[in-house]
């Protein structure tokens, strides 16, 4: 048996949990069971005092530990922490708000960064309305087509009722409006060789397979 420090079980404990309590009988298995709910129980409250120690206690604690060992012990504190969670039916959410509120008293610059999926949601949505939001040439296109194709339609209606006029000076909105339409069309144009056609043929440049198959996916 490995010479361990005091841990949240003994040295037996471990052993017997690891091998699913076999070879031994029932009323040891419920003896150690129940002493496991209590250590359990007990050690749940040593979190309020640990979770105050300084950075540095937790950097020297664990220093001699490998990262993928440290990984995978946090991993499975997680997956303990989340099954108890969810025996009891307690609310994620509120339990990082708890916890947010908690870590607001400290003194020193470790303090944690705890979203909560409402702070997750706010962030993709600002997210996703920054990546959409029109930039200034969107909004010239957007004017320009809008104008010229107003200039346009006055003219072609201006045309019915007035067919004579629309031959002479008549025909100037026409003409503008026409230019006006063809620059923000260009606009649009240069537009979307930046923002598609740019990126797709460096897409297919770096990566020509995976370009293929999601061309060939989105079809």
């Amino acid at each position: 048996m490995t010479d361990r420090s005091s841990s949240l079980l003994t040295p037996a404990q471990r052993d017997r949990l690891g091998r699913n309590f076999d070879d031994v009988d029932a009323a040891k298995r419920r003896r150690d069971q129940q002493r496991i709910r209590q250590r359990l129980n007990a050690g749940i409250e040593d979190y309020e005092l640990l979770a105050e120690l300084p950075d540095r206690q937790f950097e020297l604690a664990f220093k001699d530990r490998q990262e993928d060992h440290i990984r995978r012990g946090l991993a499975d504190a997680y997956r303990t922490l989340e099954r108890i969670r969810t025996v009891h039916e307690l609310d994620r959410d509120k339990i990082l708000q708890l916890a947010r509120e908690r870590d607001r008293d400290r003194t020193d610059d470790s303090a944690l960064t705890l979203r909560t999926r409402a702070d997750w949601r706010c962030e993709f949505e600002d997210e996703i309305a920054s990546q959409y939001q029109p930039t200034r040439w969107k909004r010239l296109s957007d004017v320009l087509l809008k104008i010229g194709l107003a200039l346009l339609i006055f003219v072609s209606f201006l045309a019915v009722i007035a067919p004579d006029f629309t031959n002479g000076l008549g025909s100037i909105p026409g003409i503008v409006g026409a230019g006006v339409l063809a620059v923000g069309l260009l606009i649009v144009g240069l537009r979307s060789v930046k923002y598609d056609v740019v990126p797709m043929v460096r897409a297919l440049y770096e990566d020509p397979r995976r370009s293929l198959r999601t061309v060939w996916e989105q079809m």
